[in-house]
């Protein structure tokens, strides 16, 4: 039985997770930002037969997340994983996105997750030092080996978080801490609805990106009422593969997951440059040129 924190839990990945490794027996800290969103998580907890401990954790808090720590160190004297998933999505081209719309999706899908590993970490050396077996996952994506048009901001968020958890990877291997990096592709979760944004300035009808936003957010809509259940298949798999790290002495440092990443960064890695980036603006826009 592990002792397991995990952030961003009122959908998607986290919510799922949680529920799962709480009902194989682990005892869970599931948090959230905002609490009133925590239906979802309770629905599926009392579906599994199982429970977790519910607490607020804002990844852009210092006192938040150090009171979730605290109470772990007192209830448990422990916290042998750490699974870093709080996030969301912001679409729009560079133009269109205003500099405070890229620093909040840093300050959340980066700087967030230093936040919450660097107040967790104390307590996870000692927890490594007496027993073994620790581990950080970070929920990473796919977007942080490729990024696409219209999601930049995400992206490069995405790719920090790669940089940061292969240094830190190294870093804690001489105390015994495992980092593990997890690539989603697309799934069906809340990150392409509610959790999902989009800039002020794609709204902006006399943006020269207008076409290619209108090209956007129609594709989105088409795989979200159309296509959503092949939209990379189910988010359990996520979910059952963060179990199997969790009972995996010795994992991977990264996790690739979903056929159509596996595609995807297999394209980039055969074809020259010039020929990928012309495969990924036909695959997103067509035929749409700039006027």
């Amino acid at each position: 039985m592990a002792v397991i924190l995990i952030t961003g839990c009122s959908s998607g990945f986290g919510m799922l997770s949680s529920a799962r490794l709480a009902a194989s027996g682990h005892a869970v800290y599931a948090t959230m930002r905002n609490l009133d969103k925590k239906g979802d998580l309770l629905e599926e907890v009392e579906r599994r037969g199982t429970q977790v401990q519910l607490m607020r954790l804002d990844v852009t808090d210092d006192e938040s997340i150090q009171a979730v720590v605290e109470r772990i160190e007192s209830e448990e004297g422990r916290l042998d994983v750490l699974i870093n998933n709080a996030g969301y999505g912001i679409a729009g081209f560079f133009e269109d996105l205003s500099e405070q719309e890229i620093r909040d999706q840093m300050e959340t899908n980066f700087f967030g997750i230093q936040k919450v590993t660097r107040h967790a970490l104390p307590l996870m050396r000692n927890t490594a030092a007496d027993r073994g077996g620790v581990k950080i996952i970070n929920i990473s994506s796919v977007q942080g080996r490729l990024p696409i048009p219209g999601l930049g901001a995400y992206a490069t968020s995405k790719w920090a978080l790669e940089g940061y958890s292969e240094g830190l990877y190294h870093e804690l291997q001489p105390f015994g801490i495992h980092v593990v990096s997890v690539e989603p592709g697309a799934y069906r979760t809340k990150i392409l609805v509610e959790n999902g944004r989009m800039a002020a300035g794609a709204k902006d009808e006399d943006s020269p990106y207008a076409p290619f936003t209108a090209v956007f957010k129609k594709k989105i809509r088409r795989q979200l009422e159309k296509e959503a259940p092949n939209l990379g298949g189910d988010a359990e798999v996520v979910a059952r593969l963060i179990e199997k790290i969790i009972d995996t002495s010795r994992p991977r440092f990264r996790y690739l997951i979903g056929g159509q990443a596996h595609l995807s960064v297999l394209l980039r890695s055969l074809l020259p440059f010039p020929w990928f980036s012309r495969l990924i603006r036909r695959a997103m826009f067509g035929k749409v040129e700039v006027h």
